[in-house]
């Protein structure tokens, strides 16, 4: 397969690197016009779109700022029909819905989106231990993602609203979102909070969202916030028999800490020497291979002319939907004076 990049800064780089792993790969182009002359790059360099051999692409992975994100995702599906785009499927929902509308347009066309946290090793284990046979049905979920900002935080594209969209949410808490949806199937947004109180610029730096899940009402909260100060993701899930208690993230950066998984099982004092202090079971992770996996789905199914397996239309326009409402009740973040 032959394989085009669009964009190729930090996500850039990381699907030119696994695509170089890949067996099936025999050619990569990346276009990125702010790349400098002389620059490195893990594949043939283009230096605009007029340059694109689309005859020969048979797959497309758009890794740029948001604000172009669905421009390039049409192009795509219109000129080659497989395509990987990353998280968040567009500024808005209108962004969305015209990818949504050029995927339909385009017969036998492949669209899948970034969501690879759904295939960190701990989420998968979570999964397997839900239902019968296991922890029974879930009571609830509850997840925090967050992050410490950074010195250049302001300046960065991903707080700047015509760029990006929107902030925190939009940005990390999106995939928060997407593993509640997950677990849980569709959801909707009950009620929301978006704060500026830190950053000030003009997107939200927290929000705290309470949604229920459109079958069975099932609660879950979601916290993300750029004011964590120590990188944190944390997921819990209540069930019938027992908890889980996803935490710490296997990252590039590795300022999340060590994946875990604690299993404890539901014990009443009748059951247990200590009363809600039942014994617990630590799984550790050391080793992330989601983006490996992620990537090498797709070109699977682009080859076997067939739907991908996560990160879909439906699955994506879930999360840009529950995002959608979510601004729709608080569009204009709190905001006070900051000492940041």
């Amino acid at each position: 397969m032959n394989c085009l990049i669009f964009g190729y800064g930090y996500m850039g780089k990381i699907r030119a690197r696994v695509l170089r792993q890949q067996p099936q790969v025999r050619k990569i182009w990346i276009v990125d016009p702010a790349l400098p002359d002389g620059a490195g790059v893990e594949g043939e360099r283009l230096p605009d779109e007029g340059r694109i051999p689309w005859s020969e692409v048979n797959a497309v992975f758009v890794c740029t700022p948001n604000h172009v994100t669905a421009q390039l995702a049409v192009l795509g599906l219109e000129r080659c029909g497989n395509v990987f785009c990353e998280k968040p499927p567009g500024r808005n929902w209108e962004e969305f819905l015209q990818i949504r509308e050029a995927a339909q347009a385009r017969p036998r066309h492949l669209m899948v989106f970034g969501f690879n946290h759904r295939l960190h090793p701990s989420i998968q284990a979570a999964k397997a231990m839900l239902g019968r046979g296991g922890l029974g049905e879930i009571l609830y979920v509850k997840g925090t993602y967050g992050k410490s900002g950074g010195l250049q935080y302001r300046q960065s594209w991903r707080n700047k609203v015509e760029i990006s969209g929107g902030g925190i949410l939009l940005d990390q808490g999106i995939h928060m979102l997407d593993l509640l949806c997950l677990f849980l199937g569709p959801l909707e947004v009950v009620d929301a909070l978006l704060t500026d109180s830190f950053w000030n610029c003009g997107v939200e730096d927290n929000a705290f969202v309470l949604l229920r899940s459109k079958e069975g009402g099932v609660p879950a909260f979601l916290h993300s916030s750029a004011t964590l100060w120590k990188h944190t993701f944390r997921m819990e899930i209540g069930c019938r028999d027992g908890y889980l208690i996803a935490t710490g993230l296997l990252s590039q950066s590795g300022s999340y800490g060590r994946e875990q998984l604690v299993v404890g099982r539901r014990q009443f004092e009748d059951e247990a020497m200590a009363l809600g202090n039942p014994r617990e079971e630590i799984i550790h992770f050391d080793r992330d291979d989601s983006w490996d996996k992620e990537v090498q789905e797709f070109l699977q199914a682009a080859q076997e002319g067939r739907p991908g397996t996560h990160g879909t239309l439906e699955e994506a326009g879930r999360v840009m939907e529950l995002i959608r409402d979510v601004y729709a009740m608080e569009r204009q973040p709190v905001t006070r004076e900051s000492n940041g």
